[in-house]
């Protein structure tokens, strides 16, 4: 026995150490072009559709020194492949994230890291006086809101309609806006961000269109959108770059050119040394998070040292996502405490 937790210090101290470098999660910096474009073209197009989903920020390309790199595209692509498709070849390209983080921060424009909200999406064709929800996974609308969503780099849940959906929430409840019994209804999805929608179509000058009323609660206030378009594609498109504009807003977080913040968590429930290290895996991969290290380790409880270059709400903002990692309430974790030390915050370490 004294011989294995000999074995854990002496891992411990190594961990300690050698701190790891945070890494990137490459679907984030991964575009998807046309491969039928020319060479200087599709590397534009590949750092153009990178820069809105690392920003959320559709406008960002139309920034004068972001159209400037756009013409240097190619000094940003790290890998790329061909991909054969039912609809035509791809162009499969990954990005060098430290130099689309570097340039989004010379603008001053937040980074929106890869741990996003999950959202789930209550949605009904509203067709004359008859309302019914958009069951199908494949039906046009449902399917060109997940294209959308995927280019978007934003987390989309669609509701199962089975019975128990079916017995919790009718279409007009959805389309009213009748807040509890969606609530009600969402509650065993565990998503992030919950929204009622309805489209229809109407007819302006002539000209059929769609129209996409939504609704979502954010700090106790229920904020609405609507948008109209000419098809699906280009109506769930706009919807998905107005949504991550909202999202963005509120959690991305704009990167220090100094990055010599440092900060202190504190992790419980770690059984074992696995724990330990898949903890600070986790904290790796916050965008704006340069060096973990583990400070302290006892009794399934340990202090991890970070040095960022985003501020302490930047950091707890881009954790609130990440689903094994548990905010524990200020008041709680200072009771827990015996020997209280300066932390940003405490968490709980829950296996997947």
């Amino acid at each position: 026995m004294k011989h294995y937790f000999s074995i854990v210090a002496f891992l411990l101290c190594m961990l300690y150490l050698q701190p790891v470098f945070a890494t990137q999660i490459a679907d984030l910096y991964q575009a998807d072009v046309d491969s039928t474009t020319s060479g200087n073209e599709w590397q534009r197009q590949a750092l153009a559709q990178v820069l809105v989903r690392v920003s959320g920020k559709a406008e960002v390309t139309e920034l004068p020194q972001v159209k400037a790199e756009l013409a240097k595209a190619a000094g940003y692509v790290k890998q790329f492949e061909n991909v054969r498709q039912a609809g035509g070849n791809r162009m499969r390209v990954l990005l060098d994230a430290e130099k689309v983080n570097q340039l989004l921060q010379q603008q001053g424009i937040a980074v929106w890291g890869a741990l996003r909200p999950d959202t789930l999406i209550w949605l009904v064709e509203q067709n004359g006086s008859e309302r019914q929800f958009i069951r199908q996974s494949s039906h046009p609308v449902n399917a060109a809101m997940q294209q959308a969503f995927r280019q978007a780099a934003l987390p989309l849940t669609l509701p199962l309609y089975d019975m128990d959906d079916l017995l919790s929430l009718s279409e007009t409840d959805v389309w009213a806006g009748f807040w509890q019994p969606v609530e009600q209804a969402s509650s065993r999805y565990s998503a992030d961000v919950v929204i009622i929608a309805s489209i229809e179509k109407q007819s302006t000058d002539g000209k059929e269109q769609l129209r996409l009323n939504w609704q979502r609660q954010a700090d106790g206030k229920t904020l609405r959108d609507e948008i109209t378009a000419a098809d699906e594609t280009a109506l769930m498109q706009q919807f998905a770059v107005v949504l991550a504009a909202q999202l963005s807003e509120r959690y991305a977080s704009v990167l220090s050119a100094e990055g010599g913040a440092q900060f202190t968590l504190q992790v419980r429930q770690l059984g074992n040394l696995t724990d330990i290290v898949q903890v600070q895996r986790l904290l790796q991969q916050v965008v704006g998070v340069s060096q973990v290290t583990v400070s302290s380790y006892h009794a399934g409880i340990a202090h991890y040292a970070l040095q960022a270059a985003i501020s302490a709400d930047g950091l707890l903002n881009a954790l609130r996502f990440n689903k094994q990692l548990q905010l524990v309430p200020a008041n709680d974790a200072v009771a827990l405490n015996e020997q209280p030390q300066p932390t940003l915050a405490t968490y709980r370490y829950l296996r997947p």
